[in-house]
């Protein structure tokens, strides 16, 4: 069944809310930054979604989204006194290539040697983005950082 856009997308901030809490209560994150931790990953998601239904490819949609949600989790662990890890690691959650990751297993299983490479090559693309995404934003906001390079 399709939905319309508005509630699909509104849909998919309540999923990813509820993932990134999930998660972030998996590690342990002090009570009064889980909301924000929610915020932060339904964000991130839903800037990538947005950027892919405007036509930006998964692995440039997934670094914004990365970029995102480590430049806005900055700031609540600023003020909060929490390490940024907490917020970006719960963040990213809704990000990760789950069903490409698994469409790799599936076409190698079925002897789709050409289907389990395409697939496992978007999910490295996207693990990337993810990776250089939040790496950017942590060169951006971290001051220790430049710092200690300099």
């Amino acid at each position: 069944m399709l939905m319309p856009p508005l509630i699909s997308f509104v849909y998919q901030a309540i999923l990813s809310f509820v993932a990134t809490v999930g998660f972030a209560m998996l590690y342990n994150v002090p009570k009064r930054a889980l909301w924000i931790c929610g915020l932060i990953g339904a964000g991130g998601h839903l800037l990538r979604l947005l950027l892919q239904e405007i036509g930006l490819n998964d692995s440039g949609a997934t670094f914004f989204g990365a970029l995102f949600v480590g430049l806005v989790g900055a700031l609540p662990a600023r003020r909060l006194q929490l390490p940024m890890i907490l917020f970006a690691i719960a963040g990213i959650l809704p990000m990760i290539p789950g069903i490409p990751a698994y469409k790799v297993l599936v076409y190698f299983s079925q002897g789709d040697t050409l289907g389990g490479l395409e697939s496992a090559v978007k999910t490295l693309f996207s693990v990337g983005a993810i990776a250089i995404g939040i790496g950017t934003a942590r060169i951006l906001t971290d001051r220790e950082w430049w710092l200690e390079r300099n």
